[in-house]
């Protein structure tokens, strides 16, 4: 299958509609995670979903893909995070810090709230903490076993070309997206995650602005 170019602008989702998206899964029946996956080992992780925009809106959504010579899923697009230290007073300092430490961005993040956790491969539980970003011209500084980040358009997002792909995951059959991405194909927990919201985004409807008198 051809891999999806996505145009390099897009219209901006408005803040409004982004606040609604983390909102509704609070008020369903198991607002805490999204996976059927149950984790084994007791350690928590967090990652950071940064959306970068301005006044109007949301306009990219940033995500990494390591290095083909890393450690642990090399060459795999994913959102910047890692492992809870004790050091780190909550999820969202666990997301902070690891996004400071993999992409350089410590500053200007205006935390949004946090959507139902996923279960990484290694069969870790992991919060995805929302953050809105206005840097008029982002730099990253990239870990070394990172390969390069990637600012994907919010809006065509929710209606990219996704697939579905069946996975086995420790005897238990797992539906999870997948979008074929000129770098390499966007899968695997972030894929489940990412793409879990994008469908509660997309239910959202805009705000409606007032009528002028």
């Amino acid at each position: 299958m051809s891999a999806w170019r996505p145009p390099d602008e897009a219209p901006p989702v408005p803040w409004a509609r982004i606040a609604e998206s983390l909102r509704r899964p609070q008020l369903g029946p198991d607002p805490h995670k999204i996976s059927a996956r149950i984790p084994e080992d007791p350690r928590r992780a967090a990652v950071g979903v940064i959306l970068w925009g301005d006044l109007a809106g949301a306009r990219k959504i940033i995500l990494v893909q390591r290095g083909y010579g890393a450690p642990h899923h090399p060459g795999e697009i994913a959102f910047p995070g890692g492992m809870v230290e004790l050091r780190d007073r909550d999820l969202p300092a666990t997301a902070r810090r690891e996004v400071a430490e993999e992409i350089g961005v410590s500053t200007g993040l205006w935390e949004l709230g946090c959507f139902p956790d996923g279960v990484a491969k290694a069969r870790v539980r992991f919060t995805p903490v929302f953050f809105r970003w206005e840097e008029p011209k982002p730099s990253f500084h990239l870990d070394h076993e990172l390969e390069q980040v990637l600012l994907l358009p919010l809006a065509p997002l929710m209606e990219a070309p996704w697939t579905i792909e069946r996975l086995e995951r420790h005897g238990l059959a797992l539906d999870v997206p997948r979008l074929e991405l000129p770098q390499a194909p966007l899968w695997g927990a972030t894929a489940f995650v990412l793409k879990a919201w994008l469908d509660v985004l997309k239910a959202c409807a805009d705000p409606v602005k007032p009528t002028q008198a």
